[in-house]
């Protein structure tokens, strides 16, 4: 009972740290610490979270002298729910409100709530620039996406969390490609095949394809788990 009450404070002081540095605009604290905080690698950092010189890897552990060997306390369901719920939020960079009010909507449409949930965070626009090999890291993506190098058929976009569909074709703005960041753009992180995205970084342009089937939604998540906190929370 006091490791649940320890671990939902915690929980509590990192949401709000986190939410604040979000809200300035992009986290500026250690990206590291966030893995650790949920027990596994978030691959938060880009190119480096893909490389041996990666903290995570070297350390998967707490930082201090004693943190090596602390002990896991056996961690309640409800504690499982938090940390899985706190994995999507800092792997997709969203404030608490944010992620709640998606639940709530899909709450209240048919269907697999959790389905719903991923396959609308997948349809984000800086998502969708970081899947099509257009930056390093969603953190990266929706710097570029806030600056406004992108256009969503023709329109200028600046606003990662907006949701695209199929048909839509996004390009990087062609007086930004004339910027020294495109010019020497490289993907330095492992290109996935994303089947509902078909992209072409030499004409600088994406165009999706159709929404994300069920087989293309994350598996890094236990989404039940995360459906089953929120149930309690907006439903």
């Amino acid at each position: 009972m006091i490791l649940v009450f320890l671990l939902e404070e915690s929980d509590q002081n990192q949401e709000e740290e986190f939410n604040l540095f979000i809200h300035m605009a992009r986290y500026l604290k250690s990206k590291t610490k966030l893995s650790k905080r949920v027990g596994r690698n978030l691959f938060l950092k880009g190119a480096r979270s893909f490389s041996a010189k990666d903290d995570y890897s070297k350390r998967p552990y707490k930082a201090g002298m004693h943190g090596k060997n602390l002990q896991k306390g056996r961690i309640s369901e409800y504690g499982k729910q938090l940390l899985e719920k706190q994995a999507i939020r800092f792997t997709y960079g969203l404030m608490e409100r944010q992620l709640a009010n998606m639940f709530k909507k899909a709450f209240a449409k048919r269907g697999d709530t959790g389905k719903i949930v991923l396959n609308q965070l997948e349809r984000r626009l800086d998502n969708v620039v970081y899947k099509a090999g257009f930056a390093n890291s969603r953190a990266q993506a929706r710097q570029l996406v806030n600056h406004g190098h992108f256009t969503v058929n023709n329109v200028p976009v600046n606003i990662p969390s907006f949701v695209v569909k199929t048909g839509d074709v996004i390009r990087v703005k062609e007086n930004k490609q004339k910027k020294n960041f495109w010019k020497n753009f490289q993907l330095e992180v492992p290109q996935e095949t994303v089947a509902w995205i078909s992209s072409n970084l030499s004409k600088k342009e994406f165009k999706i394809v159709n929404e994300p089937l069920d087989e293309d939604l994350p598996k890094d998540f236990n989404i039940q788990s995360v459906v089953e906190y929120y149930s309690r929370k907006v439903r």
